[in-house]
């Protein structure tokens, strides 16, 4: 086989082809395997693609590789037959026979064309008739495939100024073909009289189009227009929304996407409410270097707002709310950011299901925060909004203000005297309008936070060091100081008598030992370790607690994860004191089946000093009833197991240290394939009267997912409360995906915390069409609707 490459020097524009070639004949046949490259051809249009491609190279050259190779002089054409592959800047076209009429400028091809555009677009066509910098042309029987798996087909296809192309009878999917039944319809499928792709706009304009589903019609577009496959973010409307509430009626929303330029968008929407009228929303987006930031606002004009049966739902005529996000990278380790809403009322938001800010309740929070290897800082402000039913005003006053809350914590990355050196800052300063107060069965009342201010300054500071024996025994003795600084500024009289205007200072060092000692046991089975560990933490007995709020150490569990913690209180507020020892055996298990095992047990006595756990001046009753207020604590235990074959069980619980009657117990199983998953749970906790609980609380959970055919699978999940007999919450659903449509359709319901013979159901419904946009629809079908 020969193989012939010619080089050009010409003018630019394909038409030189042959007029700088002087071979003194008028028709030359070239052998098999000839090969032209061609030097300085014609610049392209900056659009190129049918959706778009950089600019084109002005220095690019053209190979053109055949099984033959024929120049008419007389006829001013380039003929190539038999595997004729053209490549010139990014673009290849492979054919069985291509035509270059030089006086025309056109090129025409025929025999199973494909063209490879520089954007991965491939196009297949029959034949092909296009100008030689490839910008106008005709294309016959065509089919696109992009580098987004999406497909376009039609009968005909014309492309215009290398900016548009025209599909005559197109038909548009992102569905694969159907490998068994390549003739078989997709999924889903857009059939259009005309298709017009415009790579100026990046738009796919459909007219007289019909959509179908499983190949079947099912909605008339006469006008319809997206962005092209290649576009993240196009202007133009989203889907509707529709939906129903009591005191809304119908409803339809029609949102506006708006790309202001390419870090910034915005979101105008309109939503018609059938009893309230229009409400407008918007919201701003900006993308910048360091993070990005997002603004929102909506408001309305209530028609009826008698149609309310709950204030101020009721009251109010104008409503709306102003909301705000944002996040920024200062450097790799320091980022800044808030999350902000203000409303004209409180449950404005709610109400109208304003997204993201729907919820019962509502966290403003602005937070400056630091990671670095062996430091952690956080500053954060935190209000806590509640949207609910009439008690809402009152228990709005009830919630703390943080303003604001301090975490710095620091490990020495040097030794100090051969050990480890950790420090932690805290301070946090919190205010309210209304004391937080409740009165439990046992007539004890409790306060959850005082009517006025508090501020807390706290510096725990601990060095430890590990030294171990040559037989595997590890001891590891350890300072510590704590210090804290109160700042109590009470308003009126309903707090507890006992927190007076003062100021606090507070001081607890400790010593510590720990005490470890592994003991690995092997066997043709597998390998077991067993591990003793005990712990002592002197310190001196501390005074009452009855003249400092309680705001960060209220919940209290004592489990295993606590056991071995120097201070088993949940925050800075109160402190252990006294001679405490822990005690506990640590069991771990790896077996050669693929089972695994890991279990501890353990108690905690009060050897010296008042018992902190036990005193009755705390304001929350903090302690009590938690298994650590009598002298030897009640046991703890955990076990867990993996078998190896994707079944996992976990239970810990505590038991009473007299007769080992369960306190708490908690119990999950899971198990996961790729095929099937479910999971159950039991909880039970014993009666806390000084909590506010006279009776044993008990409930029982399960969950599940089952595949049950390609792309379908069904899910549901339930909680059940055993004291009571009630089903607390329960939900279930099915749903199908692959790889361009999704479908879930899920019923749910769920008790209302305040009321249990009121529940929440809702049934929600989401369609997705890959390139198209995703449908979803809420509706609640409450007996009673509170909105």
């Amino acid at each position: 086989m020969w193989r012939l490459c010619f080089a050009y020097l010409m003018r630019p524009g394909l038409a030189g082809i042959g007029r700088s070639l002087t071979l003194g004949v008028s028709l030359m046949a070239l052998s098999v395997g000839s090969a032209v490259t061609v030097s300085d051809a014609h610049a392209q249009s900056a659009d190129g693609g049918l959706f778009g491609r950089p600019a084109a190279n002005p220095d690019a050259q053209m190979l053109l590789q055949a099984d033959q190779l024929i120049y008419d002089n007389d006829a001013e054409k380039v003929i190539a037959t038999g595997k004729v592959q053209i490549d010139y800047d990014g673009y290849n076209l492979v054919a069985q026979r291509v035509t270059y009429d030089q006086k025309t400028k056109r090129i025409t091809a025929s025999g199973n064309v494909e063209i490879l555009e520089p954007n991965g677009n491939r196009i297949y066509a029959d034949t092909i008739d296009v100008t030689d910098d490839f910008g106008n042309g005709f294309l016959n029987a065509l089919r696109v495939e992009t580098p987004e798996n999406t497909r376009f087909a039609a009968e005909s296809a014309e492309r215009f100024s290398g900016q548009k192309t025209v599909f005559n009878h197109g038909v548009y999917t992102a569905c694969k073909a159907c490998k068994e039944n390549p003739e078989k319809p997709p999924l889903w499928q857009i059939k259009a009289r005309t298709v017009v792709l415009d790579g100026v706009e990046k738009t796919v304009t459909y007219r007289d189009a019909t959509f179908e589903l499983f190949g079947l019609p099912i909605a008339y577009l006469p006008y319809f227009k997206h962005a092209d496959p290649s576009v993240k973010r196009q202007s133009g409307f989203l889907v509707p929304q529709y939906g129903y509430r009591n005191a809304l009626g119908y409803s339809i929303r029609i949102p506006y996407f708006l790309v202001t330029s390419p870090s910034t968008d915005l979101t105008i929407a309109e939503t018609w409410y059938s009893k309230q009228g229009f409400m407008t929303d918007i919201e701003w987006r900006q993308q910048l270097d360091s993070g990005y930031y997002t603004l929102k606002a909506a408001g309305i004009r209530q028609n009826r707002r008698s149609e309310f049966t709950t204030t101020p739902d009721s009251l109010e005529t104008y409503r709306g709310m102003i909301a705000s996000t944002g996040k920024f990278n200062i450097n790799p380790r320091w980022s800044f950011g808030w999350d902000v809403m203000w409303q004209s009322d409180r449950t404005f938001s709610r109400s109208y299901r304003i997204a993201g800010y729907s919820n019962e309740f509502v966290t403003n929070e602005v937070y400056l925060r630091g990671l670095n290897d062996r430091s952690y800082f956080d500053l954060s402000a935190y209000q806590y909004l509640i949207q609910n039913t009439p008690t809402a005003l009152q228990q709005q006053d009830q919630q703390a203000q943080v303003h604001p809350i301090l975490d710095y914590d620091y490990v020495k990355s040097n030794p100090v005297f051969g050990g480890q050196l950790a420090y932690n800052l805290n301070v946090t300063s919190i205010s309210r309008s209304d004391p937080n107060s409740v009165v439990p069965v046992s007539l004890d009342t409790r306060f959850h936070g005082i009517e006025g201010a508090s501020t807390r300054a706290s510096v725990d500071i601990e060095w430890k060091r590990t030294l171990t024996t040559s037989n595997g025994m590890s001891f590891t003795p350890s300072f510590s100081f704590e210090g804290s600084a109160f700042f109590i500024r009470p308003d009126g009289t309903a707090g507890p008598p006992t927190i007076v205007d003062d100021n606090v200072l507070r001081a607890m060092p400790a010593f510590g030992l720990e005490y470890r000692w592994p003991i690995l046991a092997t066997s043709a089975s597998g390998s077991q370790i067993f591990e003793p560990i005990a712990q002592i933490f002197v310190r001196p007995s501390l005074g009452s607690a009855s003249n400092l709020p309680n705001e960060d150490a209220q919940s209290l569990v004592f489990d295993t994860s606590t056991l071995f913690e120097r201070n088993k209180f949940s925050g800075y507020d109160r402190l252990e004191g006294g001679v405490r020892a822990n005690i506990g055996l640590r069991y771990s298990g790896l077996f050669n089946n693929g089972l695994s095992i890991s279990a501890l047990f353990g108690q905690s006595f009060n050897l010296a000093g008042a018992n902190p756990y036990a005193r009755q001046d705390d304001a929350v009753n903090a302690g009590e009833e938690s298994g650590l207020e009598t002298t030897r604590s009640d046991y703890v235990a955990m076990i867990g197991l993996n078998t190896g074959n994707n079944f996992f069980y976990e239970a810990r619980g505590r038991f009473d240290e007299k007769d080992f009657t369960v306190r708490r117990l908690e119990t999950s199983l899971r198990y996961s394939s790729s095929r099937f998953s479910a999971s159950a749970g039991y909880t039970f906790i014993g009666a806390q009267p000084d909590y506010g609980f006279a009776v044993d609380r008990q409930q029982a959970t399960i969950s599940g997912s089952v595949k049950f055919a390609e792309y379908w699978r069904a899910f549901g999940k339930a909680a059940y409360d055993i004291q009571n007999n009630e089903l607390v919450s329960h939900s279930f659903g099915v749903a199908y995906r692959d790889e361009c449509f999704s479908f879930s359709l899920s019923y749910s319901e769920n008790k209302n915390r305040y009321s249990s013979d009121v529940s929440n159901r809702k049934v929600l419904l989401r369609l997705g069409f890959r390139t198209l946009g995703e449908i979803e629809h809420s509706q609640d079908i409450s007996e009673a609707s509170l909105f």
